[in-house]
């Protein structure tokens, strides 16, 4: 508490010295549209399906992260998997829950490479756009999904200052200053720092620990106009996250019902990412150039209880550290002619280093002991032998750079005021390598007769495993759509295009393998054991983009179809570590529909919902078919239903009060291939209260006010289930204040 007062005063001194300091008035802050350097049009005359909110409805909705967004966009779904390690984002039966992500995000055009820090705290965003479907032929890897565009403030569009503070249950602290100012007419500057903690929702029985959670972070932005052809922007970001993580409960797999959290060993996740990125921009007669420079750098650190139990089996402590530079070169036509194009060039590095050392322990060392009486039994003449550690410690080193580069280009042609044609290609080049180290040091004794004559024998026996390999994988991302405007207000479009995720290897497969060196199994293949294929997939897209009644009714319909091959899956092995497989043939079809209407100037309306429908058409794992089985992970409907009222009151200190509700039902989600266990359709409601003027807002809520019952996530361990439940009811309040 004494952190977050302090943190309290000082922002509160900072902001008065500003105040002070200020020669400008602030300028009222207002939804502002942002487009992308590769948007030739707006979205609404694109042919895809997309999702935008602007900085009124994320902050009226509570949108504090992209987990929130799951509850607006249809088909579109992150489950909380406990802490901020991994965002495994589901879209049209298409994710990821280990290796590289599915969609691709973008903050202020600057690409984040790796889920790891995709779970960050929202605050002072401007606009979110979602584009979903495949967008490899302009966004390239990680893209397979659709493509997630977040743009922060900026400080020449708005000048001012913004405190915010929160408050919920389960003592859910929010703190956030930001200043935005001009210096002059051509540049501004802004800085944003916020504070963030709480005390769990979960208890582990085991010890009585809440699965607490405290992050801060700033972000410094710098805007130029150099002249009056070019401009720059200077984003630099820091974010800490400290959590006691990984609130599991086991699951009865007859009841389909959590039961409650407990292991002994200790479970928390630390994270720190440093970053952001410098752009240049000219803006010509003809041509709109665009250079962005991005870097990130991440380290982290997670201790985990592997198998979940109050029994001492095996704990896992891992350190990550991940640094990302990437290099995009864009020229975009600017004109009003027929002809349309963007061309571009994308290179990029992303550096991973991996200590993952696994120590096996009491229980763990009893487990392989079994493993050896089995061998006895099985083989009679082979020595008897005896396991005396007590613990038994794997390290882990692994090294994993990834370099790749790409050439893109895209053209859209309008044969009349109704009709267009868009085509596009990529060409996609990556390589990998994985270097790596680990070994583990087995302490026995070997009896190897019944007689009492033959004395015991002592024998230490160290197992390695060291090595590099590596991959290259090359691609070609077509893409192909047809656009009609039956009038300005009705248009419909045709696509198809090219979705790819490129291979890699998995680190959790060592362990396996040290484990078959220790039973002294057959040789085993390293880089079959490890390597997963590259995922490549084909979407067919019919939509419509909607404005049935001027300004007032707007609907957005698409259908879908996906053929996926190689699928990249995730399943258990015998250590409890989750690997990636590929499932050979998905089908996945459905549909979105979006719908907004503004009643009146005080009533507004919004409704979404998507329906998936994702089936194995050829998989198999351990000679045991799934054909026919729905993909896990995968909800079958999403659906949100909003209503917004305005009461105008126009008063001196009230200008006005607005009520809103927000209805979101996700499921059914199965959990496994074989489809027998699953998460049924469950239901949340959330709501606010907003007290407001020009500089002031006062919003009471409420999230998941119905109290629902739900799991987010399902996983298995030595043949053993979890679960991760939802969050229970949660309400607060918030106070913005601006100036």
């Amino acid at each position: 508490m004494k952190k977050i007062l302090f943190i309290s005063i000082i922002s509160l001194i900072a902001v008065r010295l500003l105040a002070l300091n200020s020669v400008q008035d602030s300028i009222l802050l207002k939804d502002v549209v942002i487009h992308s350097p590769k948007d030739v049009y707006a979205l609404k005359n694109l042919p895809v399906t997309y999702y935008s909110m602007g900085l009124k409805c994320i902050e009226s909705k509570q949108i504090g992260s992209l987990k929130d967004i799951s509850l607006f966009v249809p088909n579109f779904y992150i489950p909380d998997y406990g802490s901020k390690i991994t965002s495994s984002i589901y879209v049209r039966g298409i994710g990821s829950r280990m290796n590289e992500p599915s969609v691709a995000l973008y903050i202020d055009d600057i690409p984040y490479l790796d889920k790891s820090g995709f779970d960050f705290d929202f605050y002072d965003i401007q606009s979110l756009k979602f584009l979903q479907g495949p967008q490899g032929t302009l966004y390239g890897r990680n893209a397979i999904g659709g493509l997630l565009n977040i743009y922060t403030i900026s400080p020449l569009y708005y000048q001012g200052t913004r405190i915010n503070f929160s408050y919920g249950n389960y003592n859910d602290i929010k703190v956030g200053l930001s200043h935005y100012k001009k210096i002059n007419e051509k540049l501004g500057v802004s800085f944003s720092a916020y504070y963030k903690k709480n005390d769990g929702y979960f208890i582990n029985n085991f010890d009585g620990e809440k699965n607490s959670s405290e992050s801060s972070g700033g972000r410094l932005k710098l805007e130029w106009k150099l002249t009056d052809k070019w401009k720059a922007s200077l984003n630099v970001l820091y974010d800490h996250v400290s959590q006691q993580a990984y609130p599991y409960a086991g699951y009865d797999t007859l009841t389909l019902r959590a039961k409650e959290i407990n292991y002994n060993e200790d479970g928390s996740y630390l994270r720190d990412v440093f970053g952001g990125g410098l752009s240049f921009q000219r803006e010509g007669k003809y041509v709109l150039f665009t250079s962005a420079t991005g870097f990130q750098y991440l380290t982290d650190r997670m201790l985990i209880d592997q198998d979940f139990t109050s029994d001492s089996i095996f704990s896992l402590k891992q350190k990550q550290k991940i640094q990302s530079l990437t290099q995009e070169l864009v020229f975009r036509s600017k004109n009003e002619k027929p002809y349309q194009w963007v061309s571009g060039l994308f290179a990029f590095y992303k550096g991973l280093e991996i200590a993952s050392p696994m120590t096996f322990r009491s229980g763990g060392i009893d487990m392989l002991q079994g493993y050896m009486d089995a061998a006895k039994i099985a083989n009679p003449a082979m020595p008897t032998i005896t396991i005396l550690n007590r613990e038994m410690n794997i390290p882990g080193d692994y090294e994993n750079p990834i370099l790749g580069c790409a050439l893109y280009h895209e053209s859209t042609y309008n044969f009349s005021k109704k009709f267009s044609v868009t085509g596009g290609i990529r060409f996609d080049y990556e390589t990998t390598k994985i270097n790596y180290n680990t070994s583990a040091t087995l302490q026995t004794s070997l009896k190897v007769s019944p007689s009492p004559y033959v004395p015991l024998m002592y024998v230490d026996s160290t197992y390695s495993l060291n090595g590099t390999l590596n991959n290259e994988f090359w691609q070609v991302l077509p893409k192909l759509a047809l656009k009609y405007d039956f009038t300005k207000m009705i248009k419909a479009y045709a696509s198809v295009s090219k979705g790819y995720k490129a291979g890699g290897y998995n680190y959790a497969m060592f362990s396996d393998v040290l484990q078959s060196q220790i039973q002294k199994k057959p040789e085993v293949d390293i880089e079959k054991a490890i390597r997963y294929e590259p995922e490549y997939l084909w979407n067919y897209e019919l939509g419509t983009h909607l404005e049935l009644l001027k300004d007032k009714l707007f609907s957005d319909i698409a259908l879908f179809y996906i053929d996926d091959n190689n699928q990249q899956m995730v399943t258990s092995i015998s250590n409890g570590s989750r690997v990636i497989t590929n499932a050979e043939k998905v089908q996945s079809y459905g549909l979105e529909a979006v719908v907004r209407a503004n009643v009146n100037r005080n009533l507004l309306l919004n409704a979404a919902y998507g329906y998936t429908c994702a089936t194995f058409k050829k998989y198999s794992v351990d000679s045991v078919s799934y054909s026919g089985k729905k993909v896990p992970f995968v909800p079958e409907n999403t659906l949100s239903i909003g209503v917004e009222y305005n009461l105008n009151l126009n008063k001196k200190y009230l200008d006005k009060i607005i009520f809103g509700i927000q209805y979101a039902g996700v499921g059914k989600i199965y959990w496994n291939e074989k489809n027998s266990l699953y998460q049924d359709f469950y239901q949340l409601l959330n709501g606010e209260i907003s007290f407001s003027n020009k500089s002031f807002t006062l919003t009471t809520w409420i999230k998941n006010a119905l109290n629902q019952d739900y799991n987010t996530f399902y996983f298995e361990s030595l043949r053993k289930s979890f679960v991760q439940k939802g969050l229970p009811v949660m309400c607060g309040v918030n106070i913005r204040y601006s100036f």
